[in-house]
């Protein structure tokens, strides 16, 4: 007598499943961490480049006149 389901085929769909749905939304998740990771990175790097033009500023004109 069979009963259930065979345990090599209930790991095929348990694999799949957990492919599908829960790899899905890590990738998708982590994809959006890595954009937001870029855009911070641009970010930082203007207000570097910010921080850089306020110095050579107050090199050249130190008391703003």
């Amino acid at each position: 007598m069979k009963r259930g389901v065979n345990m090599p085929d209930f790991f095929d769909e348990f694999e799949r499943f957990f492919e599908q749905h829960m790899m899905r939304e890590h990738q998708n998740r982590m994809k959006e961490v890595e954009k937001a990771e870029k855009q911070m990175e641009q970010q930082e790097r203007k207000l570097q480049q910010n921080v850089k033009k306020l110095d050579e500023q107050d090199a050249e004109d130190p008391f703003g006149q």
